[in-house]
């Protein structure tokens, strides 16, 4: 599988309930008529063929950012040969709720056609999985919506989707994510020391609360020595990091930190 590095991605960013069934006597009702069954359509195999060829595409992969509360938030994104994103997913924990939502977004061609999201919905001993997935114009307006919903996320697969009314899934913070912009920027914010790890931490310039990532250190480095030194003083300063992920024997993910420089803006 091939990997862009997050700053060649952004060169090109920059320019371009459950089923019910009714006994059989009941009469047609105008809530059934509201609510049919959705059958599978061509958008429905489109969608299937990008996911089918996933492991052949370029993929990038944001920094993995996260709050106090243990909110999280990454984005990947997969690039088509001819350097168009063909789809998007975003991955969301709310850490005040502890509901975590995954939304992919489809392209063709460059043209966003389909969104999927799948969230818990509900409280307690009342909450169950839902799967929305919407269809989009060459304009980008929703023009149709449907859902599947189920007890138990690993049933939601043999569930019919029912039709709902158009709902858009907006991916404005995907694409905030994968620029590192707004609450997603990269500047410095410290070091933490874990035994004989280190790691820089980076993340938007806020007072509190704000997301930030950790970047294992693997070898020092001039920029690192500066940051070092300056201490608080270099508090906020831009930085361009590049990184990859690594998954650990234990299934932990850690991000490697690959080189840091600084940006200077004039």
């Amino acid at each position: 599988m091939k990997f862009l590095s997050f700053f060649m991605f952004f060169a090109l960013l920059t320019a371009c309930g459950g089923k019910t069934e009714p006994a059989a006597e009941a009469p047609e009702t105008e809530e059934k008529e509201l609510t049919p069954v959705v059958e599978a359509s061509e958008f429905d195999a489109l969608m299937e063929k990008i996911d089918g060829d996933l492991p052949n595409l370029a993929r990038v992969e944001s920094l993995i950012y996260s709050k106090e509360d243990v909110s999280s938030m990454a984005v990947t994104a997969y690039l088509d040969q001819n350097n168009l994103i063909t789809k998007i997913e975003e991955d969301a924990l709310d850490g005040k709720t502890g509901i975590r939502t995954r939304t992919c977004f489809y392209s063709n061609g460059g043209v966003r056609f389909a969104s999927r999201r799948s969230t818990i919905k509900g409280e307690g001993e009342h909450a169950y999985f839902s799967e929305e997935v919407t269809f989009y114009s060459p304009e980008g307006k929703p023009t149709a919506s449907k859902e599947r919903v189920s007890a138990y996320e690993e049933h939601i697969e043999g569930e019919e989707y029912r039709k709902i009314d158009p709902v858009k899934h907006s991916d404005e913070n995907a694409y905030l994510v994968l620029r590192q912009q707004g609450p997603y920027a990269v500047t410095f914010q410290g070091f933490v020391e874990n035994g004989p790890y280190h790691f820089l931490i980076v993340g938007a310039n806020v007072p509190s609360d704000g997301y930030t990532a950790s970047l294992s250190i693997q070898e020092d480095s001039p920029t690192l020595r500066y940051l070092r030194k300056e201490g608080k003083k270099a508090l906020g300063q831009e930085l361009e990091v590049e990184f990859e992920r690594h998954t650990d024997g234990m299934g932990y993910v850690v991000q490697l930190l690959k080189s840091v420089a600084l940006i200077e803006r004039r």
